[in-house]
């Protein structure tokens, strides 16, 4: 890939704004310049800073801080809109890629992730044959294997066609396994998938021993503990089941998805009476891999609490209401994710709207910054894959995992006509994946995973399926990629 940025020696200065203040050690790192890339990796602590270097470049607003999890990507999604004519998200969620300042914002997913894999492969590059021996280095070299075929892996689900409508032929993307400035492989999409898992199944064979997975809430620094900030063993086995699910593999999904859940001395789902401790980082039981990002609380004031008015911010769907059926609430069965994620509002005009608050819940929560990090993989999705790749084989254990997720959402079972047959099941799903995960990017998947015609954010526009809104544009200069 012809990309001079790609051409860092230094990892270290990209951390400091995006982690939380009392995690020192990934705040005490050396400016990019400071050091030499031999001096980098001559010590552990050179190491963990390197490691912190790619997780800060993760969590940017580039990225997962923001574009990849309540940004462009959920907006996508048509989770959040901003029904305003002057602002880049009207246009992002009528999917007008072709626009100068929507493209941007796509080319700048397609740099960051590839930009962050250099920096894993750089890590790697080094851990691979280091200058000494020390117990975390096998950790470290298996997080960058996985971290790679991750960021890859959504690489292919947003620039690359869904698998389950792909041939041989089918293009996939460039797959950057090298530290250098020369031109990447394209590969097809199977080709992708392939490369993607081969990765995964490396770093599964270094994690075998990352067995404790949880959030410090005093950090400190050593590496081994809080993994669930970092690319540990279940956030592999939790990947292999996105993946595997994503290429129509069941068996496969099943048993990863099943491996997590499984890990009861690390996660679980316990039936709640609200949704606080659990709705927003470090999701208390649910979390299985999430950053470190304490400054994201003001843009997300802004974006969706500063205004409450139809065009003047960015709103939740406006069928909140028929999408969590809170007419068929009661005194036993009510959906916590409701009033958990979101605020109705009134305005002058008798409009309702509805403000976004699983993240934050008020503007005089920005100081205080009860949000510390990012959620991005958490134990429900585990539970929705499992169901869904047993359903054919076993309605009645399908629906119960569906249930057990609905239960401790403080939702009584699932009606049985709405998961009659595998259609009704399939739409069900949906559903409950966009009244779940809001706000962590995972909608757009979704809805191109399952191929049916939705409706935007507002209930206005209906949008078929297709190959312009689901799949991004590569930018203009890496059309030079394996030809294209």
């Amino acid at each position: 890939m012809k990309r001079t940025t790609y051409w860092i020696n230094l990892l270290a200065g990209l951390v400091a704004v995006v982690f939380a203040t009392s995690c020192n050690d990934f705040l005490d790192v050396h400016p990019a310049g400071e050091v030499d890339e031999s001096e980098q990796f001559g010590s552990i602590r050179g190491y963990r800073n390197a490691m912190y270097g790619v997780y800060g470049s993760m969590a940017a607003t580039n990225l997962y801080g923001k574009n990849l999890s309540y940004g462009f990507i959920d907006q996508l999604g048509q989770q959040f809109g901003y029904d305003n004519t002057s602002e880049t998200s009207y246009f992002v969620s009528q999917y007008n890629y072709l626009r100068s300042d929507v493209r941007a914002i796509v080319d700048g997913i397609w740099e960051g992730q590839y930009q962050t894999i250099a920096y894993a492969n750089n890590v790697l590059r080094n851990a691979e044959s280091p200058q000494f021996d020390h117990k975390e280095l096998a950790f470290m070299r298996g997080e960058c294997y996985g971290l790679r075929a991750f960021l890859h892996f959504d690489l292919v689900r947003l620039f690359a066609e869904d698998y389950a409508r792909s041939s041989a032929s089918t293009r996939g993307i460039p797959y950057a396994t090298t530290f250098d400035l020369n031109n990447k492989p394209l590969l097809t999409l199977h080709e992708t998938f392939k490369a993607i898992l081969k990765d995964l199944d490396t770093a599964e064979s270094l994690l075998a021993d990352d067995n404790e997975v949880n959030v410090e809430q005093t950090p400190t620094s050593d590496y081994l503990k809080g993994r669930a900030v970092f690319f540990n063993k279940y956030a592999v086995a939790a990947t292999k089941a996105r993946v595997y699910y994503a290429m129509g593999d069941t068996a496969n999904a099943a048993k990863y998805a099943r491996l997590v859940i499984a890990a009861t001395s690390n996660f679980s789902l316990k039936k709640l009476t609200s949704m606080a401790d659990v709705k927003r980082f470090p999701a208390t039981g649910e979390l299985i891999f999430g950053l470190y990002n304490n400054t994201l609380s003001a843009d997300i004031s802004s974006t969706f609490l500063s205004q409450t008015a139809r065009g003047t911010f960015t709103e939740g769907r406006r069928d909140l209401e028929e999408l969590y059926e809170t007419s068929a609430f009661s005194a036993t069965s009510a959906d916590l994710r409701y009033t958990g994620y979101y605020r109705q509002n009134t305005t002058p005009d008798g409009i309702k709207t509805y403000s976004f608050v699983r993240l934050l819940e008020s503007d005089a929560q920005v100081n205080s910054s009860p949000l510390q990090g990012l959620t991005l993989i958490r134990l429900p999705e585990m539970y929705y894959i499992l169901s869904e790749c047993t359903y054919d084989n076993n309605k009645a254990e399908a629906v119960r995992l569906l249930n057990v997720v609905r239960t401790s959402r403080g939702l009584e079972a699932v009606a049985g006509a709405k998961v009659a047959d595998r259609t009704a099941f399939d739409k069900e799903m949906l559903r409950e994946r966009m009244r779940e995960m809001p706000g962590e990017g995972q909608t757009f998947f979704a809805l191109k995973h399952y191929n049916k015609a939705f409706s935007d954010y507002r209930g206005i526009n209906t949008y078929q399926p297709s190959s312009a809104i689901f799949v991004l544009p590569w930018p203009e200069r890496e059309k030079e990629y394996g030809g294209q």
